[in-house]
C-alpha cells in the first residue's frame, strides 16, 4: 500500500514490536470463543466468493417469491444483502475489538475506534489487509484451529468422564487392577488433551490471535467493497466506478509484497487504486495532503513525496467533516455515495443496531415472519396429502392464524359459498384447485423454509456451534410485504378448504 499505517510500518520494521505478538497472556479457556469467531470469519469469507455471490444474484433474479413479496429491484435486493453482510462483519469486528483490549500491543486497543467510525479512523489500518494467497493460507489455518478446538472439546468431555469413573472406583474400594487400568486411561487421556491444547489457540497469545482475526477482517472488508462495488444499488456513472478483472488483481496492486505489509507500489495510489475504484469529484484540502506527504500525520508515514496516500478515502473524510447523520441515510441517499463511503456509512449505522430492521408494512417489522413461515410450511404439508387431513391438524392450523387472517378468511368463505356448492358437482375443480395451490407454494414455500433455516442457524450460533448458513434475510419472509403475504396465505387456506370439502362431499355422495 502506498500510504503506510503508523503501526503497519513500525510493526514489521521493529523486532520489539514483533515480539509483542508472541509474548503476553495466553488465551486459555477463551479458546472456545475464539474458535467460534474464527469459524464465523471463515464462513463470511467463503460467502463472499464470486460463485456464492453469483448464486445469490441468480436465486434472487429467479425467485418469484422474492420478486412478488419483497421487490423486483435487483439493486434494492443487493442493498438488503449488503446490510446483512455488514451486520455480520460488524458483530465479528466488535468481538475482535473486545479481545484486542487484552493484548499487549496497544495498537490493537484502537481497533474499536475504527468500528465505531471507520470514516474518520480508516488511515491507521491502511495496508493491514492480507494478499489473496496469504488470506487463503490464513483461512486454512483458522479452519485447522476450529477443527482442533472441536476435537479438544470432545476429548475434554471424555477426560471428565474418565476422571468421574476413577473417583467412583476409588470411593467403592474396588480392585487394584481396575483402579490401575483407569488411572492409565486417565493419564493417556490427559496427554491427548495436552497435545490438542498445544495444537489449538489455547497456548497462543491474545496478540497472535487478534492479529490473525483483525487482518482477516480487514481483508474481508476489502472483499466486500470489491463484491458490492460492481453491484451499486443506484446507477453510477462510468467515470465514478471502473471494474478491475478480479479481487486477486485488486489485492495484488494494493499489496505488491508479502514481506512488506505497507510497501509502496510503483505508481501513485491515485493511479493504482483507480484500477479497482475511481472516485470522481473532490480532493482533500492541500494542507491535509501536505502533512500526509511529509509524514506529519499522527498515524501515517510516507516514503516518497510523489505519492499521495489518501486518495481512495478522501470522500470518506469529506463526509465525516460534514457530520452526516447516519441514522437518516436512506437507500436512495446511499446510492449517491461511492462503494467505500457506503460501506463505511453502513458500519456507522451498524452501531445503532438498525441495519437489519425491516421497513414498515413488512412481516419483519410486525415480527410475524417466523410465525407465518410455520403457517406456510404446515399448509404445504396438508396440501401434499389433503385426504389425510384430520380434525386435529385443521384445528392446529386454525389456531395458528392471527385474527386478521381469520376475519378475512371468514368473509371470503361466505362470499364464495355458492361457488363451492356448484363446484362439488363438477369433476375437475378439485384437481385444478390443488394444482393452483401447488403453484402458489412453489414460489412461497422456499421463502418460508429459508426463514426457518435462517432462524435455526442463528440458534446454533448462540450455542457457539459452527454454522454453515448460506441463507440471507433477503431470501426469507423477513422483508416480505405483509399484505401480499397474507393475501397469498388466505388464497392457500381457501383452496385447501375447497379441496377438503369437495373430497368429503363426494365421499358422502358415493356412499
Amino acid at each position: 500500500m502506498v500510504a503506510e499505517s503508523w503501526f503497519g510500518g513500525s510493526r514489521l520494521n521493529s523486532r520489539n514490536s514483533s515480539n509483542l505478538d508472541i509474548t503476553g497472556k495466553m488465551l486459555g479457556i477463551l479458546v472456545f470463543e475464539v474458535a467460534s469467531l474464527m469459524s464465523k470469519v471463515v464462513n463470511l469469507w467463503h460467502s463472499l466468493d464470486d460463485r456464492e455471490i453469483f448464486k445469490l444474484r441468480k436465486e434472487m433474479a429467479n425467485s418469484l417469491g422474492i420478486r412478488r413479496l419483497v421487490s423486483n429491484d435487483e439493486n434494492y435486493l443487493m442493498d438488503l444483502a449488503l446490510n446483512e453482510v455488514i451486520e455480520n462483519f460488524g458483530n465479528l469486528a466488535t468481538s475482535v475489538a473486545r479481545l484486542g483490549k487484552k493484548c499487549n500491543n496497544p495498537v490493537y486497543h484502537r481497533f474499536e475506534y475504527f468500528i465505531r467510525d471507520p470514516i474518520l479512523n480508516s488511515f491507521e489500518w491502511l495496508g493491514w489487509e492480507y494478499r489473496l494467497k496469504k488470506m487463503e493460507r490464513k483461512v486454512q489455518k483458522m479452519e485447522r484451529f476450529v477443527l482442533v478446538t472441536m476435537r479438544l472439546t470432545r476429548e475434554l468431555e471424555v477426560l471428565a468422564e474418565h476422571e468421574r469413573t476413577l473417583r467412583r472406583i476409588r470411593r467403592n474400594l474396588e480392585g487394584d487392577g481396575m483402579k490401575a487400568e483407569w488411572q492409565k486411561k486417565v493419564m493417556l487421556q490427559r496427554q491427548e488433551v495436552k497435545n490438542l491444547r498445544d495444537m489449538s489457540p489455547w497456548v497462543r497469545t491474545y496478540d497472535y490471535v487478534v492479529r490473525i482475526l483483525l487482518r482477516s477482517l480487514l481483508t474481508i472488508l476489502e472483499k466486500i467493497k470489491y463484491v458490492f462495488r460492481t453491484h451499486q444499488m443506484v446507477s453510477v456513472s462510468s467515470a465514478s466506478v471502473s471494474r478491475c478483472n478480479s479481487f486477486s488483481t485488486l489485492m495484488s496492486s494494493v499489496h505488491p509484497s508479502d514481506n512488506n505489509l505497507c510497501s509502496f507500489n510503483s505508481e501513485p495510489l491515485g493511479q493504482s487504486f483507480s484500477k479497482s475504484v475511481q472516485i470522481s469529484g473532490q480532493h482533500l484540502h492541500s494542507h491535509h495532503q501536505s502533512t500526509a506527504l511529509h509524514g506529519k500525520h499522527p498515524h501515517l508515514k510516507t516514503k516518497q513525496s510523489g505519492h499521495v496516500g489518501i486518495g481512495p478515502f478522501k470522500r470518506c473524510v469529506f463526509i465525516g467533516a460534514y457530520n452526516v447523520n447516519m441514522d437518516k441515510l436512506s437507500y436512495s441517499k446511499m446510492g449517491s455515495l461511492s462503494c467505500t463511503d457506503k460501506i463505511y456509512s453502513k458500519l456507522c449505522v451498524f452501531n445503532t443496531k438498525r441495519l437489519l430492521d425491516a421497513p414498515t408494512l413488512t412481516l419483519g417489522d410486525a415480527a410475524l415472519s417466523l410465525h407465518y413461515a410455520n403457517i406456510i410450511i404446515l399448509i404445504e404439508k396438508l396440501v401434499s396429502a389433503p385426504h389425510m387431513i384430520c380434525l386435529d391438524a385443521r384445528d392446529e392450523l386454525y389456531n395458528m392464524l392471527p385474527a386478521c387472517i381469520r376475519n378475512a378468511l371468514r368473509l371470503k368463505l361466505k362470499s364464495n359459498a355458492k361457488t363451492l356448492a356448484s363446484s362439488i358437482r363438477s369433476a375437475s375443480p378439485a384437481a385444478e384447485l390443488r394444482m393452483a395451490l401447488v403453484r402458489i407454494l412453489e414460489w412461497l414455500a422456499p421463502l418460508a423454509h429459508n426463514m426457518i433455516r435462517w432462524q435455526s442457524d442463528r440458534n446454533f450460533e448462540e450455542q457457539r456451534k459452527v454454522s454453515q448458513s448460506d441463507v440471507l434475510l433477503v431470501q426469507t419472509l423477513h422483508f416480505a410485504n405483509r399484505a401480499k403475504t397474507e393475501a397469498a396465505i388466505i388464497e392457500l387456506l381457501l383452496g385447501l378448504n375447497y379441496v377438503c370439502r369437495i373430497g368429503r362431499t363426494r365421499n358422502r355422495l358415493a356412499l
